[in-house]
């Protein structure tokens, strides 16, 4: 019996959040009440403030399963917290998880419009991991050194998440000329390239210096 009660907690908490990231998703925070979620999960309002409490709360824990689902999707990802980062693997990963989950894509589309500017529950881990897999690749001499790795996280994020936002405006502008496979395939390159240790030619003009030049 106890183990059966855990299951269907489970299951309810599951079906709720379910309902939840769509309805955040299609019409924002704002405009989604307890009581429209309860409906389009078929929980009832009590049971839904026992599982989560407020509506703030079960926000959170919608924005959580998504940015927890990552380490879930690429467990062994996850477990290489202390490995030098390999760029293509990673950026083929994120745009693999977040090309393929468009609920999270409209949430994030919804949070900007509603000026949410709150750090996700889950997401400094996950930015966390990524700037020690850079520091220790810099530290092991396999990207340079003059690019912070704080801003390369960003970048490493920023380059697949901005195609995926707008992918479809580009396609209408561009046509068949840009795709998901091909855009990876040159990000991909030119990251590579970008942060490659530098030559000793290159290393006479380090990136802080040029960015403080040209202000």
């Amino acid at each position: 019996m106890p183990e059966e009660r855990v299951r269907d907690a489970e299951s309810t908490r599951k079906t709720v959040l379910c309902a939840a990231e769509r309805l955040f998703a299609e019409h924002g925070f704002s405009a989604t009440s307890m009581r429209d979620i309860s409906t389009a999960s078929g929980v009832s309002h009590p049971l839904i403030h026992h599982h989560f409490g407020s509506k703030s709360d079960l926000y959170a824990a919608v924005k959580r399963r998504l940015v927890e689902d990552y380490a879930h999707r690429f467990p062994n990802a996850a477990k290489a917290a202390n490995r030098p980062l390999n760029i293509r693997a990673e950026m083929r990963r994120i745009m693999k998880y977040i090309g393929g989950n468009p609920m999270m894509l409209r949430l994030v589309a919804r949070t900007h419009v509603e000026g949410d500017n709150q750090v996700w529950p889950g997401e400094p881990a996950v930015l966390d991991m990524l700037r020690r897999r850079i520091a220790i690749s810099q530290k092991r001499k396999l990207i340079r050194d003059d690019v912070s790795p704080e801003h390369l996280s960003i970048m490493v994020l920023g380059l697949v998440y901005f195609w995926l936002e707008g992918r479809e405006h580009f396609v209408q502008r561009l046509g068949n000329s840009v795709n998901d496979d091909d855009y990876l395939r040159q990000a991909i390159a030119v990251m590579e390239r970008g942060i490659a240790p530098r030559t000793e030619l290159a290393a006479a003009a380090p990136l802080v210096q040029e960015s403080t030049k040209s202000r």
